[in-house]
């Protein structure tokens, strides 16, 4: 991951690590955020589509990429192949963040759209990534992808050594999977905990069983966390390196998005406040921990930012 963080450091600029006097004060520890939304495409996946995208053979990115995704991870991808000045297609649901989609099509991708939901989509984006030559570039279950979404950590060990616990939100897995892998590694102490919607817990129900369960249906206003199972890869480092998955209700993550734009003027999407949402309703730190929070998105629709402002 750290090589990965080198080549990236190409592209984007490492993104701060703020700390906050006012969750730090409600939350009753010191409390830092990790500030992923002024990514260039508002959201943290941007790293692992430009990881894998740069770990490509040059006859490979020649013939194109294509994916499957909700959006962030589609922005993403069409971000890379914009840097390196090559197709890409992104297969998205029809009931898909249209400000997301909307921002795919302006970084110059083609999207199409295919099925209600997330797995429809990866269903036909794979059919025609046998049909063709590019390369399928999955939203979480990838080596490259995962190194990528590690970098985090990279940058978050070099602001803050004597970090305590890192609370991450939980989709596929790709992004805690990256952080966990990488910070365990090398801090064992740290502790790691996933955010993750009650109506979209896949990775919550894969590890009480100790396998991977497939949700029946997911529902859930995170559309960036709104997976129906982990991944192979994603589920064995959550095995593997994460301490506990918490469940956060949708309520909390409007509050949570409420509070990061009053009290920090940063934008926040669900998915991005879900780590906040955890801190200030479910997880108990001691008072002098040292707490780092993943603001992953803010690609937030007017919608539900109103729906946020309301929340009390």
């Amino acid at each position: 991951m750290e090589a990965a963080a080198r080549d990236l450091a190409n592209y984007l600029a490492p993104t701060p690590l703020q700390y906050s006097r006012a969750f730090t004060d409600k939350a009753r520890c010191h409390v830092h955020i990790k500030i992923e939304s002024i990514q260039p495409i508002r959201a943290f996946k941007v790293r692992g589509a430009l990881t894998k995208v740069m770990r490509l053979h040059p006859e490979e990115r020649s013939a194109g990429v294509i994916t499957a995704s909700a959006g962030n991870h589609g922005q993403g991808v069409a971000y890379a192949a914009a840097a390196f000045n090559i197709p890409a297609t992104v297969y998205v649901p029809e009931t898909a963040n249209q400000l997301k989609v909307e921002a795919i099509r302006r970084l110059g991708a083609q999207v199409v759209p295919a099925g209600r939901n997330y797995n429809d989509a990866y269903l036909e984006a794979m059919r025609h990534t046998e049909k063709g030559g590019a390369t399928f570039v999955h939203a979480f279950d990838d080596p490259d992808v995962i190194a990528g979404q590690g970098t985090i950590a990279v940058e978050l060990l070099r602001d803050l050594e004597d970090v305590d616990t890192v609370l991450v939100p939980i989709g596929g897995g790709g992004l805690i999977g990256g952080i966990a892998m990488y910070l365990k590694e090398r801090r064992p102490k740290v502790k790691v905990i996933g955010a993750e919607p009650v109506g979209a817990d896949g990775m919550h129900r894969s590890l009480a069983a100790d396998r991977i369960v497939t949700l029946d249906r997911v529902n859930t206003i995170a559309d960036g966390l709104a997976a129906s199972a982990p991944g192979k890869l994603t589920f064995e480092l959550a095995k593997r390196y994460v301490d506990e998955v918490l469940l956060i209700e949708e309520t909390e993550m409007l509050r949570a998005i409420r509070l990061v734009f009053e009290w920090e003027h940063l934008l926040a999407e669900p998915a991005g406040a879900a780590a906040i949402a955890a801190l200030l309703y479910h997880y108990r730190p001691s008072p002098n921990e040292k707490v780092v929070v993943v603001l992953s998105g803010a690609n937030v629709t007017d919608e539900v930012m109103i729906r946020a402002l309301k929340s009390r």
